[in-house]
């Protein structure tokens, strides 16, 4: 790929990317391990899973036990999480300092945007518009609509695809290895969001860009942009 490409298009990851959903997540399901009788987790050590899936992420407070968890009793635990996560604790989670503030940006220049996450639609678009940030995306991809979840590049491909974009001008904005395999099997540019829930900053890899918060990226895309509009106001006089 070409990292002097224009960037026309810019997809975001959701978990550790544009929302801080780690504590709220983990407090769900801490609250339904103690009331079982069983041991909480402390967060840093559901952050691997988080990645992956929310059901993931409390398939692995359960393997962190001391004493391994009946199936059947798993299987009622995963349920009552995911009640009370969504009936609780899902609109707790808070966006990103600065991430409202890029996206506005974005838009006023004119950026196709679009998310592709391993979270469900219904609890993607109840965060997006708890956070009133609904409006800035043109296509959401979520868990299940394309046949393989990421690290696979088909919803990658599938917002791509939505969005009328190619990859050599798109953007991908994530945090963990997931995405970074995600978008090198696609075959587009990551930005590497630092303050997210990767377990090693070098799982990141490879990156044309990556920040620690949204100020710092925000004065990247800024500075891209720009370019790309003198360079098109240039190129048409």
């Amino acid at each position: 790929m070409n990292t002097n490409d224009q960037i026309r298009t810019v997809v975001f990851d959701v978990d550790g990317t544009l929302f801080d959903t780690l504590p709220s997540l983990a407090a769900a399901a801490n609250e339904v391990l103690v009331l079982a009788g069983l041991q909480a987790i402390e967060p840093q050590h559901l952050r691997p899973a988080l990645s992956q899936t929310i059901t993931a992420l409390f398939q692995s407070a359960l393997r962190l036990q001391t004493a391994s968890v009946p199936l059947a009793l798993a299987s009622r635990l995963e349920k009552a999480f995911q009640q009370r996560y969504a009936s609780h604790w899902l609109h707790k989670a808070v966006a990103y300092d600065g991430a409202l503030e890029l996206l506005s940006m974005l838009r006023s220049q004119g950026i196709a945007l679009g998310i592709c996450t391993n979270r469900d639609q219904d609890s993607t678009r109840t965060l997006l518009d708890k956070a009133a940030l609904t409006g800035f995306f043109d296509v959401i991809v979520g868990l299940g609509d394309a046949e393989h979840p990421k690290p696979d590049a088909a919803p990658l491909h599938l917002a791509l695809t939505q969005l009328g974009a190619t990859p050599q001008t798109v953007l991908f904005v994530g945090d963990s290895g997931i995405d970074a395999a995600c978008a090198q099997a696609a075959g587009v540019r990551l930005a590497a969001h630092l303050g997210g829930y990767a377990a090693n900053p070098d799982d990141l890899r490879p990156y044309v860009v990556a920040f620690s918060d949204y100020a710092e990226f925000h004065s990247w895309m800024a500075a891209r942009t720009s370019t790309q509009s003198t360079a098109e106001t240039t190129h048409h006089v």
